[in-house]
């Protein structure tokens, strides 16, 4: 089965998530925030009218990269994952550090 753009396997999806609710990795973790294309959540979206948000999940690749994937939440507040019905697990965005913003508008 061919994925769409930015959808994960739902392995990986699993393993990585897991990765991270375990704490495995994550000692003196420095990932600030993630940068989210709109184009990328506008796709989700237009997909399926039933997508009615999004739930993001704190990851961690095999290759010990941070993620934060994202995935379709429907009316009643439940994750959209069904890999046969094209509910699909994404990795789309980018950790910061490496893409932070130049303003700190928390720290005023």
């Amino acid at each position: 089965m061919e994925l769409p753009k930015h959808a994960v396997t739902l392995d990986e999806a699993i393993r990585w998530t897991k990765r991270w609710q375990l704490k495995e990795l994550t000692s003196g973790l420095e990932i600030k925030a993630h940068m989210i294309p709109k184009k990328d959540v506008q796709d989700i979206f237009s997909k399926d009218l039933n997508v009615e948000h999004l739930r993001g999940y704190n990851a961690i690749s095999d290759d010990g990269t941070y993620k934060f994937l994202m995935v379709g939440v429907d009316a009643k507040g439940d994750d959209m994952v069904n890999y046969e019905r094209g509910y699909y697990v994404y990795d789309m965005t980018t950790p910061c550090p490496s893409v932070c913003s130049t303003v700190i508008w928390w720290d005023q």
